[in-house]
């Protein structure tokens, strides 16, 4: 099984040392015994990077999680047992901490505000969206959610992350807030995200330190999605 080594908190890491213990050239992927890449899931896309290795270097453009195995997609293939340097694509990762985290706070705020739950997210690195329901919004309540989540942002509240017991997490996360259900049972402990004192989310993505990391967020369109589902899509400012 391969260390992800990112978690519980260790985003800010931009390079790291590992063991090639699968190849497949054929298919054109690789596993580690250990690594930084992010693999897509939970809405958030994966890491992008190099490996290099004495006498060779590969891009890396894709991780994803399948049959059990983290699989790093390059476009050239190192054999099994060799020993590489990778290094993540930092502007890519670091766009997607602060969307990510941006994105639990406006989940946080409709949670609040509408007693919206998120049914879904999907984050890019110069816009995401959000979709909530049973909610309907008109443009005056987009302004409010806007609002109330820069008056977070500016606040600069602290961003935790730690590992914590199933059970205490499925006590004290707030109704609405995440579908704890669809993470499976054998799951335990949890990844959570904490934003302060405010709000806390199982979540297996990266997140950066503190809310002030974000910028400002400003959404820049409104659809509605069917019966009480509305989508909010949002954007980024420096």
């Amino acid at each position: 099984m391969t260390e992800l080594l990112y978690m519980p908190d260790n985003e800010y890491q931009k390079q790291f040392e590992a063991e090639v213990v699968k190849s497949r050239d054929n298919e054109g992927y690789i596993c580690l015994d250990r690594t930084l890449f992010y693999k897509e899931g939970g809405g958030q896309p994966a890491d992008h990077g190099t490996l290099t290795w004495d006498g060779g270097e590969a891009e890396v453009a894709d991780v994803q999680r399948k049959n059990g195995e983290i699989r790093h997609q390059v476009d050239n293939v190192p054999e099994e047992g060799t020993d590489v340097r990778g290094e993540i694509d930092w502007d890519r990762r670091y766009r997607h901490m602060r969307m990510h985290t941006a994105q639990h706070v406006v989940s946080y705020v409709v949670l609040q505000m509408f007693d919206g739950s998120t049914a879904g997210n999907q984050i890019h690195e110069d816009y995401s969206r959000i979709d909530f329901e049973p909610v309907e919004f008109d443009e005056e309540d987009v302004e409010k959610i806007e609002k109330a989540a820069n008056s977070i942002i500016e606040k600069d509240y602290d961003v935790t992350k730690k590992m914590q017991d199933r059970q205490k997490v499925e006590e004290q996360v707030e109704e609405g807030r995440t579908n704890l259900d669809l993470i499976p049972d054998s799951v335990d402990p949890l990844r959570i995200v904490e934003i302060g004192e405010i709000d806390m989310c199982p979540c297996g993505g990266t997140h950066v330190d503190s809310t002030g990391e974000i910028g400002g967020i400003n959404i820049r369109e409104r659809r509605s999605k069917g019966s009480n589902v509305e989508r909010l899509e949002f954007v980024l400012e420096d």
